[in-house]
């Protein structure tokens, strides 16, 4: 049963989404604070409001997102002196999300600099003005971009990712 915001998401209504999902972080409220669901919400948020040109607060929430795992890891450690395969295995899940999620803050950051160094009306081959197709534009090319390094192909993208990625491209090569 899909959670709320990912049909918004998938709908790409990013600013429905960013509601939908700030209405489910409420309802978590009285979950632990180290809660993983309340992490995912706080994640999920950040994608959306990324996507919604909302790159700060996107930022902010996937920063939260981390704190929680973290805490969560923390907790777990803690809890557990002697911890179960099952515990384990948590705790490695939990601590494999976290550059994950500090990767997408560095996409999320470079979301910000690409929008913001972009001139806002009359974008070359470009006819329509809509808010939302420069943003859905943008996003199709970040996929494009991502897909381009997972699987090496394109080298037109793979030439604009290296230039401006060589960290990434390092440790994408490096996987």
């Amino acid at each position: 049963h899909p959670r709320p915001g990912e049909v918004s998401l998938e709908n790409e209504n990013y600013s429905q989404a960013v509601e939908d999902i700030k209405l489910c972080l409420e309802k978590q409220k009285n979950l632990p604070k180290d809660s993983r669901l309340v992490a995912e919400s706080h994640y999920q948020l950040g994608v959306a409001q990324g996507f919604n040109a909302q790159y700060d607060e996107a930022v902010e929430s996937l920063n939260s997102a981390i704190t929680i795992i973290k805490e969560k890891i923390k907790n777990l450690n803690e809890t557990h002196k002697t911890p179960s395969d099952d515990i384990k295995k948590e705790i490695s899940e939990l601590e494999a999300l976290v550059p994950e999620i500090e990767e997408k803050i560095v996409d999320t950051k470079d979301m910000k600099k690409e929008a913001e160094s972009k001139p806002k009306e009359g974008e070359e081959g470009f006819s329509t003005d809509s808010k939302d197709a420069k943003m859905t534009k943008s996003v199709s090319t970040i996929a494009v971009k991502r897909k381009a390094e997972d699987d090496g192909t394109d080298s037109k993208v793979k030439k604009v990712a290296a230039d401006g990625e060589k960290e990434t491209e390092k440790t994408a090569a490096a996987v």
